[in-house]
Parts: C-alpha cells; structure tokens; sequence
C-alpha cells in the first residue's frame, strides 16, 4: 500500500492532538491567563509581519490605482468635451453631455475613494493624518477639475455673449449714421 502512504503521518498526528487537548488541559490554558487568548505577552494584538506590511502597501497602490482611472476617464471625457465644443453648434450641445460625463466620472471615482478610504483605513496601515492628507490631495483634485470646468465653460458663453453684442452694437453703429 504504497499509495496510502501519505495518510497515516496526518493520522498519527490528529490523534496526538486529541489526546493532549482533553477538557482538562484547555480548562487549564484558557484560565493560564487574563490577557486573552494570545497570553500575557501578547497582550491581544499580533505582531505586524513583512507579508501584512507588503499586503497593506499592495491594497493602497490598488485603491490609489482605482481612483486614478476614473479620475483619468473623467479627464478624457472633458477633453473631447472641449475638442466637440470648439467644432461645430451640435458639437457644443454634445460638449455638455461630455462636460457631465466627466464629472460623473471625477465623482464617482472621489465619492469611492475617500469611502473605500474610511473604511480600509486600518488594513491598509494608515495613520489619521496619512488618510486625511490623502483626501485632503483627492477632494483638491476634484476641486481644480470644477473650477477649470467652469471657468473654461464661463469663458465659452462670455466669448459667445460678446459676439452677439458686438455684432448688435455694429449694426446700431452702422443704422444710426450716415455713410461719408
């Protein structure tokens, strides 16, 4: 029985566990110390290992990755926002629909970082201020896309509002005077 082989070691090993866990020997351990399970060394917290630290640190390049993608789309659809309103009338109504889009995007990804940031705040070994500095630097973000937004969009209708006035003013010009 060659291929039964690997068994019997795990066998002989549950069995040697079962004997030396009676009821008496777990009364006496769990009653050994007042610290919790851990013992009295440990006081209740493990030690934070290089693998939890190397966990930590891949969670928080993952989430900052997350963020940074949707941040990216939002960009990208108001880049051809921009691109659309400059070509041509349907183009700037379709500007709109691209400026939104990218909002939605800058948003959603914002909204879910600085929530996913809340609540992975201590599995991904962040200190307060850390967590705050990072939203801090997300809700900044958020706030330079909307200001360019709507200084870039104020600057469209002033352009357009200009047009039209000067257009209104040289024609009153041109009505109220003779030609020499």
């Amino acid at each position: 029985m060659a291929g039964a082989s690997w068994w019997r070691p795990a066998l002989l090993r549950a069995g040697r566990f079962l004997r030396l866990s009676s009821k008496q020997s777990v009364r006496k351990r769990l009653h050994s110390s007042s610290a919790g399970p851990r013992g009295a060394g440990g006081g209740g917290v493990p030690p934070v290992s290089e693998l939890d630290k190397a966990d930590a640190w891949l969670l928080r390049k993952a989430h900052e990755t997350g963020f940074l993608s949707w941040f990216r789309n939002g960009l990208l659809a108001t880049g051809i926002g921009v691109i659309s309103f400059v070509q041509s009338d349907v183009g700037q109504e379709a500007a709109y629909g691209f400026f939104i889009l990218g909002g939605v995007c800058v948003s959603y990804g914002s909204a879910s970082y600085l929530a996913n940031l809340i609540m992975l705040r201590r599995t991904m070994m962040l200190s307060v201020s850390a967590a705050m500095l990072s939203g801090a630097a997300v809700l900044s973000l958020g706030l330079f896309w909307v200001c360019a937004i709507s200084l870039y969009i104020g600057r469209l209708e002033v352009e357009i509002v200009r047009e039209d006035t000067c257009e209104d003013c040289r024609d009153k010009k041109d009505n109220g005077r003779p030609d020499k």
